[in-house]
This record gives structure tokens, sequence and C-alpha cells, in this order.
């Protein structure tokens, strides 16, 4: 795993993680919110993600604990281990065996409850994940939650530890901060993967008819982190190209702008085109971002095809949540391409010649 990114259950988040090719899921790993009324675009996923594996986890958004899935089916409730999430997991399970059960919590809910679900779900899976929400730095509690679900643990190198800083980032990732002294107290258990989580795409979207230029700040400060503490392996991780802080409530009335968003190393181009509901502005659009200097190809992903498609055909253009899943799938894409790339320059053997020019 080089990648993993968290998006939530939707119908055009899953559209994108089932669009990407066998080649790509072999280095990615996604986190999935569960979320919705039912469960039919998990199952959509379920039934096309195959071959390789994937975190489950239920999502803790204030609009996403209202939705009848997770209220109807008391998934949130710590209650005998958690029960009702373990039952929702292993029903998972029996449709998908590749599943990586995640066990999360709020500050409020048992200790006991907690480390009783990590142990059950540590006899029934091979690998398990811990998630551990990070607001630029755990609470005490959920540093020492952590610590001893890792100490419970008959085999803590099966557990993938998913450091999730949402929206922020650490305040220093420097020797001898915060973050450095959590890093060193996890490296010691040996876990199978630490995976950093954050996200810094915008919250808000450019005025009409305006285009802008926002940074990834996660690939920045992600790669302050020393790499070579012992007993970690440390995971690149972020939110795809969404933002679970930003506002998601529609409310009657409000205007649609058709808008698009494309991703090269590190920043997002973001264009807002027309005015409510007016789709066929997506034509130009995709013609803007075919037309960027960082623009990957026609062939690059199964967004850049669609976008090669609508502007050949100028039909299909989709609405506002087609294009989100076209966004998520070309920055999951770019990023690998990204991380990959990095890797094998810094594997690339030195050329004893090439220094001597340099001398």
């Amino acid at each position: 795993m080089q990648y993993s990114a968290c998006l939530r259950v939707g119908q055009n988040d899953i559209k994108a993680l089932i669009n990407l090719e066998p080649e790509r899921r072999n280095s990615f790993t996604p986190l999935l919110d569960m979320r919705g009324d039912d469960d039919r675009h998990l199952q959509t996923f379920l039934n096309n993600w195959t071959e390789h594996p994937f975190f489950l986890d239920v999502s803790r958004g204030k609009k996403d604990i209202r939705e009848a899935f997770i209220s109807a089916n008391n998934l949130h409730s710590p209650a005998n281990a958690f029960e009702q999430k373990r039952r929702f997991i292993y029903q998972v399970r029996n449709k998908n065996p590749n599943v990586i059960p995640v066990i999360s919590w709020t500050d409020d809910d048992t200790q006991r409850d907690v480390i009783q679900l990590a142990l059950s779900l540590e006899r029934d899976f091979d690998n398990i994940a811990i998630r551990v929400t990070c607001p630029e730095k755990p609470t005490q509690t959920s540093r020492n939650r952590l610590l001893a679900t890792l100490d419970s643990l008959s085999a803590p190198r099966c557990a993938h530890i998913i450091l999730d800083f949402i929206a922020s980032a650490p305040s220093s990732t420097a020797s001898g901060s915060d973050f450095d002294h959590l890093l060193k107290d996890i490296g010691a258990y040996m876990p199978a993967a630490v995976i950093l989580l954050s996200t810094s795409f915008p919250i808000d979207k450019p005025a009409s008819n305006s285009s802008r230029s926002a940074t990834c700040f996660d690939t920045a400060w992600q790669a302050t982190v020393n790499r070579n503490q012992p007993g970690i392996e440390l995971v690149y991780g972020d939110y795809a190209a969404t933002n679970p802080t930003a506002p998601m409530e529609y409310v009657v009335g409000m205007p649609v702008l058709p808008f698009g968003c494309y991703y090269t190393p590190t920043e997002w181009w973001q264009r807002r085109k027309g005015g409510d509901k007016e789709f066929g502005n997506y034509i130009e659009i995709a013609k803007e971002i075919r037309s960027l200097p960082g623009y990957h190809g026609d062939d690059f992903c199964w967004a850049t095809r669609e976008y090669a498609r609508i502007i050949a055909t100028s039909t299909n253009y989709g609405n506002n949540g087609t294009w989100n899943g076209y966004r998520i799938n070309q920055h999951i894409c770019a990023m690998l391409k990204s991380i990959m790339d990095r890797q094998r320059t810094a594997l690339e053997p030195i050329d004893i010649d090439d220094l001597d020019d340099l001398i």
C-alpha cells in the first residue's frame, strides 16, 4: 500500500473507486466511511472491488449520523463491545472477505467496549485498523486508549494505525514534538502501517464564472515526517479532493453552479462556469481542463477519458454529482502517480560521472 484515501459511501464516490484500474488498486487502499439511508452504494462497491483490501468504518459526520442506515442500525453504540457495528462488519465480510475493519471511538465511549471490540475483531480478521481522530493532536484520552488497545492485542503487527487529522495538520512534526513522541510510542508495537490522513481541499468554491488554484498542503506536511523511525511504515493519506468539514446540507432553492476540478502536484485547479443547473457548461469546463499545462492526457484515467468523450460528443455531460466522482478519481490517480514517481526517483542509481560534474 502506497496511498489511502477516505471517502464517504455515496454514489459518485463509489463510481470514482470502482473505475480505478486493477494496477492502481494494487498500490491503493480506500477507507470507506459508511453512511446513507441504505447500503445500496456499499453493495455496488462490494460487488466490484473484489480482489483488493479496503478499510471500512462508520462515518461520524454530523449529517451522516442522522441518516437512516447509521441511526436505524445503531452503529455507533458502544454497548456490548459495539455489537451492532460488529454485526454490520461481519455481514460485509460475508459479501467481500477483503474488508479490513476499523476500530474508532469518541472519548465518551467506554474504553472496555473499545478494547473488547478490538480483541473480537483481531480473533476473526487477519488485519484490523485503529483510527484515532487528531485535530492537530489526539486528546490524552484517545492517545491513552490507542496505546491500551495496542497493549491488549496479541499481534499488534497486524494493526494499521490511522492518524486522522481531518482538515488540520500537526502543529509540529519536528523531533521532540508531541507528534514525534506519538510516532515513537506507536513504533514500539511495530504495526503493519501508520496512515497519515488529512485534507486541505478548500471548503468553499471559486466565485461564479471564475477559476482559481488552491494549494494541496497535505503533501507538504506529510513529507516533513521522519520516515526513518524504527517500526514505522508510513503511508500517505488524504480525503481525495473532498473535505468532510465543508457544508454538505442542500437547501431547497440553493443554486447549483457547474464546478470542475483537476489536480496536478501540488495544487487543485478549480472552475465554476454558468448559472443554476446550466450543466451544458461542463463541455467548456472539460475543454479548459484538457488545455491545462499539467493535463495528464485523455488516456490517463477514467475521469480524463470521460472529459475527452464529453468534448467529442457534447452529450451525457452529467451534473455536479457526476463531476464530483470525476475529480475524486482523477485526484487518486494523479496522487498515486506522484507518489510512485517520487519513489522511483529516490531509488534511481547514482551515476558516478554525474557526481564528478557537480564537484
